[in-house]
């Protein structure tokens, strides 16, 4: 019985390959980037203080926005 007889009729022995678990490197990697980015934008890209909006009068001609003084409610009616 030659080579191909016995592999036909035994089969090939088939091993189970060896299971790899997933590397968490690269996420690792991207979190850590993602946390430096934002780090460095909280601590080096100031958000410069703003400034209440003036009431408008009249005297409010050149601004752009200004902020009218809210309507006093109406009495109940009795």
């Amino acid at each position: 019985m030659n080579d191909l007889h016995r592999i036909m009729q035994e089969g090939v022995p088939d091993p189970e390959p060896p299971k790899k678990l997933p590397s968490i490197m690269p996420w690792a990697l991207v979190a850590l980037v993602l946390v430096l980015v934002s780090l460095g934008i909280r601590l080096f890209w100031p958000v410069p203080a703003t400034q209440p909006l003036p009431r408008c009068t009249d005297q409010v001609q050149a601004q752009d926005a200004c902020v009218r003084k809210a309507p006093e409610p109406a009495a109940p009616a009795q």
